[in-house]
């Protein structure tokens, strides 16, 4: 094989590479598991709330780390105390002591490690209470207030718009990857035979 060729493989086999790693790296990271859990029923007050995420979140700086998280009651009343901690996937929030028995919302937002927040509502309830139901979806573009029950953004739109840039990156790849595959078979197919000479050109030699 030519060293042209060999480089035309080569270069196929990247592509290929590269789209193949494309579509997973644009999702954004998600949260998948978190203490309490959603609609759980705590039979007493929790001391703090953890949230783990699929990927490394991005940490801003030391002063802040672009996460919030919100513990409401009923009436509005943030029962979060102290900074909220960042360490890789997981995300910290200490409680204040003595919370009542009643229905509570966590209202968390963070960063992504592709550099888009995400946001989301995990309704509990600590005692007999029922778990405080989620507020609708709004776009309001900041970030989840004590003071409003709605919320910028949920995490199911996140996963809608990851999904969405999947299909996109993949079709765009695989059709990449279908003319890259045409070109590199055109140039490693086989040389024709020089065409014999014609008669007439014989004749005249002879």
């Amino acid at each position: 094989m030519s060293p042209f060729r060999r480089y035309a493989a080569g270069l196929m086999l990247a592509a290929i590479a590269v789209i193949a790693t494309a579509a997973p790296a644009s999702a954004h990271d998600q949260l998948i598991v978190s203490t309490p859990s959603d609609g759980e029923q705590l039979a007493a007050a929790p001391s703090s709330v953890s949230l783990t995420f699929s990927g490394d979140l991005l940490v801003l700086d030391e002063a802040s780390t672009g996460a919030v998280v919100l513990v409401v009651d009923a009436s509005g009343t943030d029962w979060v105390t102290g900074a909220v901690t960042v360490s890789g996937s997981e995300v910290t929030a200490e409680l204040a002591p003595d919370m009542p028995v009643g229905g509570y919302q966590v209202r968390w937002q963070v960063v992504s490690e592709d550099g888009h927040p995400v946001s989301g509502v995990i309704p509990f309830a600590v005692g007999d209470s029922a778990p405080m139901v989620a507020p609708s979806r709004t776009d309001t573009g900041g970030a989840p207030s004590a003071d409003s029950p709605t919320v910028a953004t949920d995490q199911i739109a996140d996963e809608s718009s990851g999904a969405l840039r999947m299909l996109l990156v993949g079709g765009i790849g695989a059709a990449v990857a279908v003319l890259l595959l045409v070109i590199v078979r055109i140039v490693l197919r086989p040389r024709t035979a020089a065409a014999t000479p014609e008669t007439g050109d014989s004749a005249a030699q002879l």
